[in-house]
């Protein structure tokens, strides 16, 4: 695979959607996962918070909105607007290699009126279908589903990735194996028994995760080597968003949640009372895997529902479950020093045509994520480990 080296001549295509209105347009795609820290890489970038102008749609702010829009100016190319559209890590390659429009909101200075705070989009809007330069992936080019052209990439930081469980899961339910994970998404639910070793635990575990777009669930089925490219039986499911229970479980088959945040909201919830296809209510426990800064929203963070949904939200808080990968607990320096594994490399890929410009704002973009990452990635530099082999590949120190 190459890397960082310029391809001459732009396609038509392009070059015409790279500058308008005297402006450098930049389309960028890709992981959900790392979209907090892409975002605030390009607030920084286009002149920093209190200068940089943006809009967004959705509810869940900068860090977990699908589009967004930004204006500002970079050193050495001037007037730049950047339209993000957050589809998945392995979509997104599909997308940038394929040269396949996606959906990003329209340039429109009405749009960006606004203060240096940003706005929310609220709507109605008709996004705008354009081609997309850049694409960031959780996974390598060769662990998605579009080995050509290769793309140009650079490896942007070390994005971890941990297991989680529903709010109200069991006290002894505390760790996620290889193992189960190879018998949980082959079947899409299993005993309890497995998780805690009691064999009075027969009631199920549903398993959960992202689509086949997603490079989050191309990591997770690397790193745990129950196969990148194999399709998984898993569930998707609904919480009440006022009472923080979750109420439904849906069979998807190999489909899956869209984003983080799906996972993330399911996961608040308790399974005290879950109807799964339509079945009657009972008690279920969900697990799925998550993005370390989704897992800490999740799991440290939690969230306030209201029990009865009648308001006001009472001082309540839920959380839920994080569970050890391989009996070793998430930290920082678990994954810097090698003891954790469930980590890849977050990269940022090139169209295979790109302008002088677009290389100049790769170069440029690049060198601003390292201090732009939050709780999304560990830097490169900071790791005492390394993986080879591509993306689940040995992990030494």
């Amino acid at each position: 695979m190459k890397t960082n080296k310029l391809v001459l001549g732009a396609s038509l295509v392009l070059a015409l959607s790279s500058v308008a209105n005297g402006q450098t347009v930049i389309n960028i795609t890709g992981a959900t996962a790392f979209r907090a820290a892409a975002n605030n890489s390009i607030i920084s970038l286009l002149g920093g918070a209190g200068v940089t102008k943006y809009a967004y749609t959705g509810t869940q702010g900068i860090g977990g909105t699908n589009r967004a829009i930004f204006k500002g100016n970079v050193a050495g190319i001037g007037a730049v607007t950047v339209r993000a559209s957050w589809s998945g890590s392995t979509q997104g390659i599909a997308d940038v290699a394929s040269a396949s429009p996606v959906q990003v909101l329209e340039d429109d200075e009405l749009l960006l009126a606004t203060t240096t705070a940003g706005a929310n989009v609220t709507g109605p809007f008709e996004p705008v279908n354009q081609v997309a330069q850049f694409a960031f992936s959780d996974v390598s080019q060769a662990s998605s589903t579009t080995l050509s052209p290769s793309l140009t990439g650079s490896e942007v930081g070390v994005v971890p990735f941990a297991f989680v469980a529903n709010s109200g899961a069991p006290a002894a339910m505390t760790n996620m194996t290889d193992q189960i994970v190879a018998s949980l998404y082959a079947n899409a639910a299993v005993p309890m028994r497995l998780f805690t070793g009691n064999p009075a635990d027969t009631s199920l575990v549903y398993a959960s995760g992202r689509n086949d777009g997603s490079g989050s669930r191309a990591l997770v089925l690397a790193e745990t080597r129950y196969g990148v490219f194999s399709a998984v039986q898993q569930f998707t499911g609904l919480t009440n968003q006022s009472t923080g229970q979750m109420t439904s479980l849906t069979f998807v088959n190999n489909g899956g949640f869209s984003s983080n945040s799906g996972i993330r909201d399911l996961v608040y919830g308790l399974g005290n009372s879950v109807s799964i296809d339509g079945g009657a209510a009972e008690p279920v426990t969900v697990v799925s895997y998550l993005t370390v800064s989704d897992w800490i929203a999740a799991t440290v963070t939690g969230k306030s529902f209201d029990p009865d949904g009648a308001g006001p939200l009472p001082s309540q808080n839920q959380k839920a479950k994080g569970l050890t990968y391989n009996g070793v607990a998430y930290s920082e320096e678990a994954v810097k020093q090698g003891a954790y594994t469930l980590w890849g490399y977050q990269w940022l890929y090139q169209a295979p045509t790109i302008t002088a410009t677009e290389l100049n704002f790769f170069n440029l973009f690049t060198a601003a994520i390292p201090a732009n990452l939050g709780t999304a990635a560990i830097p490169i530099p900071a790791m005492t480990a390394t993986r080879s082999g591509g993306d689940g590949g040995p992990v030494a120190p």
